[in-house]
């Protein structure tokens, strides 16, 4: 599975120091913009942020057993 980071600045950076990809999003086009180009394989790594802003599309993808895997980050 390939990660990918969806989130701030200092997570998708912090990330990013471990050569995984990220996006850097803080409005809901942002994050659903980020999502458009996700495959089924990735792991998907959300700021705790950008997850409260696309909840429910989020518990679309768990509820169908289809898309990436998401791991939310704790909030700080």
């Amino acid at each position: 599975m390939i990660p990918f980071v969806v989130g701030t600045r200092e997570d998708v950076v912090g990330f990013a120091l471990a050569a995984v990809g990220g996006v850097i999003c803080s409005t809901v086009d942002d994050v659903e913009h980020a999502f458009g180009n996700l495959r089924e394989d990735q792991i998907v790594i959300l700021s705790a942020a950008a997850a409260a802003l696309v909840a429910d599309r989020i518990t679309e993808w768990e509820k169908s057993g289809r898309g990436p895997l998401f791991v939310v980050l704790p909030a700080r």
